[in-house]
């Protein structure tokens, strides 16, 4: 056992966190900022557009939840999109099982509410190496957390000068976010196989599966043919 192996949540694993973060807190700025401007333009209040990202904290479902955000609001088809959209991440976290199991209290509660792909792809790299102090995941997610906050209010106050957010590119920042992420987690080209399933999954026709539901398919068809992919190696 290395000497890495103690589960515990350091100070100094919270900083190598939010280091390896600062990359990924670009980004996060960024996709918080267009989200700000598309909150504004459906006339979301600032304290609505902030207490949405702070407690959803994903952007992916809080921009397919935006056109129909309309009055009265149509809770059932929002609650709906934002569990269909956001159903992925129960993938992600029961890939932390093993971690997170060895830690009481609220502390693997506010990893798992703080997930996202970028900062999962940091700490089970760290994982990987045989660390096991879950502060990597925790000032990963702390720091991202933050920095998405303050993307969404300057987006929001800024939102009348900007105008179009696809004047300035914004509505690609979502994409790119999600490849950045993709090639971060490269590990050869195997990985082509569960990645052209999922890709292949996005296809699939709405007659048969909903568009709320295209992501969660497409990560459960890649996960599943990973995990084939892994048994016959």
């Amino acid at each position: 056992m290395t000497s890495h192996a103690s589960f515990t949540v350091t100070r100094r694993a919270m900083w190598q966190g939010a280091r390896a973060s600062v990359p990924l807190a670009v980004a996060s700025a960024v996709l918080g900022a267009g989200f700000g401007v598309a909150a504004r333009q459906v006339d979301l209040a600032l304290w609505a557009t902030l207490f949405m990202s702070g407690t959803v904290f994903a952007g992916a479902a809080q921009f397919a939840v935006l056109p129909l955000w309309s009055a009265p609001l149509p809770l059932a088809p929002i609650w709906f999109s934002t569990f269909a959209v956001n159903a992925r991440f129960s993938l992600l976290t029961a890939s932390l099982t093993s971690w997170l199991r060895h830690y009481r209290g609220a502390t693997p509660w506010m990893a798992s509410g703080l997930i996202g792909e970028g900062q999962w792809a940091i700490a089970m790299g760290a994982y990987a190496r045989g660390e096991r102090d879950l502060g990597v995941l925790v000032g990963s997610s702390v720091v991202v957390w933050l920095v998405w906050m303050a993307g969404t209010a300057a987006g929001f106050l800024a939102a009348p000068a900007l105008g179009d957010p696809r004047r300035f590119g914004l509505d690609l920042v979502l994409v790119l976010f999600f490849a950045a992420t993709l090639t971060a987690g490269w590990r050869g080209p195997k990985d082509l196989v569960p990645w052209g399933a999922a890709a292949l999954a996005t296809r699939i026709p709405a007659s048969i599966v909903a568009p709320e539901w295209q992501v969660l398919v497409a990560a459960l068809v890649g996960a599943t043919v990973g995990a084939w992919r892994d048994t016959r190696r």
